[in-house]
Parts: C-alpha cells; structure tokens; sequence
C-alpha cells in the first residue's frame, strides 16, 4: 500500500461485514454493516447498503485500493457483479474481490506456507504457497460437512439432549435457557430459513460449560473430525503451520494447539477475527 492512498479492507459474511478503513496517515476507522454475499444480493441492494449504511459512516465515498474477503465469492459472475459495484460507488483504483478463506489464510499465514481453517458458523479449510490457494478440501455444508463448526457443535448438544445421552446437569441447564421443545426445534430446523444459524445457536452452550467431561468429549470428537477430514488431507502439512479463524476455534484454542501436536501437526495462530493481521497484510507489515 503507498502512503498516499487510502485503503478499505472488509471481511463478510452471510449476516454481517466488518470494514476497515486505513487511512494514509495509517489512522483507522472500523464500521459494520449486514453481510455482503452475493448469493443472496443484487446489484442494487448492495449499492444501497454501501451508500445508505457504509459511507455515512465512513465518512468518505472515495477511496483508492479495496480488497473485499466474503462469503459467497467464488470467483464467478456474481463475484464480478460485486467487483463492479464497489469500483463503482467508490470510483477506486484497485478492487480485490475474494474468498473469506483466502482472507483467513492471508491473516494466518501472512505470506509463508501454510494451512487455514474457518470454525466459524460453518467450516473452510485450504493449503497456501505463500501468494495463493493450492488445495481446498470441498466444503459440504450444514447438513453434509462443517465439521468442528459451531453448527456441527450445536447439532450435537441437540442430538446429546433428544437421544437421552446428556447428563442431568447438562439436560437441566439447557431447558432452563432453551425453548427445547421438539416441534419448535424441528420447525426451526426444516421449515424456516437458516438453520444452520439458528442451529449453531446451541453452541453457545458449549461455551458456558467448556470443562464439563461431556461437552470436553464433544469437542475432542469434533475438532479431530476436522483435522482428519480436512486437515491431514493436504500434502505436507506436517512440514507447515496450520491456523484457524473464527470465534470456535479462538474459544476452544488451547485444545486445538494440543490435538494438532497429538497429530504430528504445528499449531500456527489462532484468530477470533482476521481484520487486524488483514491490515498488517496489506500494509507490507507481514
């Protein structure tokens, strides 16, 4: 990045997007607005969420280099569609419209060798030679894959609850600040939209009771799932770091970095949030 030109990260998903702006002078401002995946926007809607929601509180509607990280950007025409639009309501001299994997992998592994993975809502992985994205184990979604994902964890606490395999404490506990009824779960599940959200809720329980025995042997089971499913799938990955992004893996570090040593593996950095190592990326720090 050059010291005269302005600069606007963001990082997206399917429900919202944190933007960056880095100014010349290296000062920065932080704004969220609703997610960007242009799956699920037209041209139209997303111009209006940059106009109405984004540059008011930017403060700004110009700015030279964009480097856009989303879900849904998959380098088809609706990843152009999303190019346009932004090149357009800020008249930049550079847009960079790519995956939300390539941004986690840019935030972990800066630009050495490495591999990535989300644990987020859902689950991504992908190997990297430094510059770009050589492997990507497919992602199976919500229903077929996502494992070690908070979707994957809140559909074990609920099959845990309903195949009578929780503990009393656990099943207690979770009545007392869960509407468990079985028609509500199911409707939520096969009738309404986004159930992978409203699914992954559960995992919030997790959480609460990270040191209970039953949720410990949750996530073992979940986490190595994804490192055999995913990680151990790429050539050489002894040989490299691998780091992980997102709000599971940052809660649940310390297990991570010791199932990836029981592995043969090295553990590399563990994010909550890309954003801050993506600044440091795309200001030549790292």
């Amino acid at each position: 990045m050059s010291e005269t030109k302005s600069l606007l990260l963001a990082d997206s998903g399917s429900t919202k997007t944190e933007w960056c702006l880095v100014k010349p002078d290296h000062t920065s401002k932080t704004v969220f607005t609703g997610g960007l995946n242009p799956y699920y926007h037209t041209e139209e809607s997303i111009a209006e969420i940059l106009r109405n929601n984004l540059i008011p509180e930017l403060g700004t509607d110009s700015v030279d280099e964009i480097h856009f990280y989303g879900a849904g950007c998959t380098g088809d025409e609706r990843t152009d569609m999303l190019r346009a639009v932004l090149k357009t309501v800020f008249g930049a001299e550079v847009v960079e419209v790519d995956s939300d994997i390539m941004g986690s992998v840019r935030a972990v592994c800066g630009r050495k060798p490495g591999v990535a993975a989300i644990l987020g809502t859902g689950a991504n992985s992908c190997q990297y030679d430094g510059e770009k994205v050589v492997d990507n184990v497919p992602v199976l979604g919500f229903i077929l894959g996502d494992e070690g994902s908070a979707g994957y964890f809140g559909r074990k606490i609920l099959q845990g609850y309903f195949y009578r395999e929780m503990p009393e404490d656990l099943k207690s506990d979770l009545e007392a600040n869960y509407n468990m009824n079985r028609s509500t779960i199911l409707d939520n599940v096969y009738k309404k939209p986004q159930p992978n959200t409203y699914v992954a809720g559960f995992a919030k329980f997790i959480g609460r009771h990270a040191k209970h025995p039953y949720i410990q042997s949750i996530l073992r089971e979940g986490f190595q799932e994804a490192i055999n499913r995913h990680i151990k799938k790429y050539d050489n990955v002894a040989s490299m770091p691998v780091g992980f992004v997102g709000s599971v893996a940052f809660h649940n570090a310390a297990l991570l970095r010791e199932l990836l040593v029981e592995n043969g593996l090295q553990p590399g950095e563990i994010l909550q949030n890309p954003m801050p190592n993506l600044v440091k990326y795309h200001n030549g720090s790292v």
